[in-house]
């Protein structure tokens, strides 16, 4: 039997409703992951389905009835568990406790059969827990115990998966070979719905996500549509970067620092950085979260020093990818440049693009801070990017071979 999840308006808690209002569902042949602050009500609607969380209100189906409506027993030829804590472990070996998945499909006192034992030996399979079979359960470890409770879960052979955290415990290797066994199943019909808390995991393996924030469902929708900066502001108080993973082509979260500020009082310096290509990125982060007012310079959004500006929210003249800075570009730029009490120009590639940046700066030596070295090779501008850089040396602008000793340069040169 093919069964879907559905939840229509349903409110669930314990003593009263930690989740309310909530609708979404999980068809056959998808994955869709539960995404959320800690505390938020995933676990509380995953073990809804169960009989572990109360439903106030609503209603939760899977296949064409609602769950209250079947067995004990009816529910567990279809529900399939991954639960965020494994059972407790008792002295029973590991094939033993894969076994106990398929007490749902005997009689009360009948014994495996072959079908019975040949869906063990899938689940073992699939797990990359058959070396485990003849070891005692209480004696491994709890990423070991991890895999057997989803191998349990699939020797059931149900309908609907439901995975609470399923690769907390494990190592990468089999992170990727948990997840990857979920997604092949879910392409071959099964209806899986999980909470994940790595957003990057979330994004590869899901087809929707549903976020689960402030008492009921925030937004739901492909990771695409859902994971955005406004979403991860609003939800989980961070401020990052939105990009797309190069091996996967999913989305890609890096977190640059929390939304809600840094708890550092500001210093009253303003600092503008001219960086491009990345090489300012965590020169911009470290000046925020260490308490200085930052502007940068003209940056495209696509550039990572202007993504990381965007996150950050810093005054910042946006330009078109790949295209020259204009008049107007240059102008807007002087003017950041020009309320700032220190500049800091980072040794990076210049050419038509960003060569503004540098010349915005001109006049500025006593109050600049030069970071690295510029070479030949970063020079796309017929050597104009190097004058106006050895210009500013010459004129007695300050030198940083060490980004780690930034803070304390931008300080001296701001007293000076």
């Amino acid at each position: 039997m093919s069964a879907g999840l559905r939840y229509d308006a349903v409110s669930v808690g314990y003593d009263s409703a930690v989740v309310t209002d909530a609708t979404f569902e999980v068809r056959p042949g998808e994955i869709v992951g539960l995404i959320g602050p800690n505390g938020a009500g995933k676990t509380t609607l995953v073990r809804a389905v169960t009989g572990g969380a109360r439903v106030f209100g609503g209603s939760v189906t899977v296949g064409d009835r609602a769950v209250h409506a079947y067995s004990r027993l009816e529910l567990a030829r279809l529900v399939g568990v991954l639960p965020q804590t494994s059972p407790t472990s008792f002295a029973f070996t590991a094939k033993q406790f894969v076994e106990m998945g398929r007490h749902a499909h005997v009689s009360r006192f009948g014994d495996l059969g072959p079908l019975d034992h040949a869906a063990v030996d899938r689940a073992l399979a699939l797990t990359d827990t058959a070396s485990l079979a003849h070891r005692r359960v209480d004696e491994l470890s709890g990423g070991d115990l991890q895999r057997l409770t989803l191998a349990q879960a699939l020797a059931q052979e149900p309908s609907v998966l439901l995975l609470d955290e399923p690769t907390s415990h494990l190592d990468l290797n089999h992170r990727l070979q948990v997840l990857d066994v979920v997604r092949s199943l879910a392409d071959g019909g099964l209806a899986v719905l999980a909470v994940f808390h790595d957003l990057d995991m979330a994004a590869r393996y899901s087809d929707r996500l549903v976020v689960v924030s402030g008492g009921g469902v925030r937004a739901q929708g492909t990771p695409e549509q859902v994971l955005t900066r406004e979403t991860l502001a609003g939800v989980f108080g961070v401020a990052a970067v939105i990009g797309t993973d190069p091996v996967t082509g999913s989305v890609q979260v890096l977190p640059v620092v929390r939304s809600q500020g840094t708890g550092v009082a500001s210093r009253g310096v303003r600092v503008h950085v001219v960086s491009g290509s990345g090489t300012g990125a965590a020169i911009m982060r470290r000046l925020v979260l260490d308490g200085f007012e930052v502007s940068v310079g003209a940056l495209s959004s696509v550039d990572t020093d202007g993504a990381v500006a965007g996150a950050l929210g810093l005054p910042m003249r946006e330009i078109a990818p790949y295209a020259a800075m204009s008049v107007e570009d240059e102008s807007s730029t002087r003017a950041l440049a020009a309320v700032a009490d220190v500049v800091v120009a980072v040794a990076t590639p210049y050419g038509p693009e960003n060569l503004g940046n540098l010349r915005a700066i001109t006049g500025r030596a006593a109050s600049t801070v030069l970071v690295g070295t510029m070479t030949p090779d970063m020079d796309f501008s017929r050597g104009e990017a190097t004058a106006l850089w050895n210009a500013l040396s010459d004129a007695g602008a300050r030198t940083c071979a060490d980004p780690r000793d930034l803070v304390r340069t931008i300080e001296e040169v701001h007293a000076s």
